[in-house]
């Protein structure tokens, strides 16, 4: 199993990352592809979530995902099929981890006119949200088999005592 590094960010008021900047051009992509897709239908109403999903898939590359919750800690399964560790950034921060894979193409000779295709961007952006804080030290990410498996512990609660109150 092949480690990937995590960049761990304690606290987001420092300046925005680059990973944070990439990903608010890509929302801007999402918000215009998912109202050309308005217009192109004729400005109909009722279809805003179809088009939004629709342009996230084509925008941010969608791959699928499983997220887990245990006591102690959330697990993460997303699929990379083709990526290397060095091709994938992972980014936590207390509240949640953002993926970002990036793969190079390398096209030798010359290119074929493509008719149709399935396959998706080589550009792939994920963000996961937990319910409860995480432990951003504690966050492992690994690459097995086209699997990318992240692993956020549960942050502790702080010490919690009782207080007395006493009348005056």
């Amino acid at each position: 199993m092949a480690n990937v590094a995590v960049e761990k960010i304690e606290s987001k008021e420092v300046k925005p990352l680059p990973l944070f900047e990439e990903l608010e051009k890509r929302f801007d992509e999402v918000r215009r592809r998912a109202f050309d897709l308005f217009e192109k239908r004729g400005r109909e109403f009722g279809h805003a979530l179809d088009d939004w999903l629709k342009a996230e898939h084509e925008v941010m590359g969608w791959p699928a995902a499983e997220l887990r919750e245990s006591d102690k800690q959330f697990d993460i399964e997303l699929t990379l099929p083709g990526y290397e560790p060095k091709d994938v950034q992972v980014t936590a921060t207390p509240t949640e981890v953002n993926v970002h894979a990036r793969l190079e193409e390398k096209k030798q000779g010359e290119e074929a006119k493509v008719v149709w295709s399935e396959f998706s961007s080589n550009d792939v952006f994920r963000h996961f949200s937990f319910p409860e804080g995480i432990d951003v030290d504690t966050v492992k990410a690994s690459l097995e088999k086209g699997m990318l498996h992240v692993i956020a512990m549960k942050k502790t609660p702080a010490n919690v005592r009782p207080i007395d109150v006493k009348a005056a």
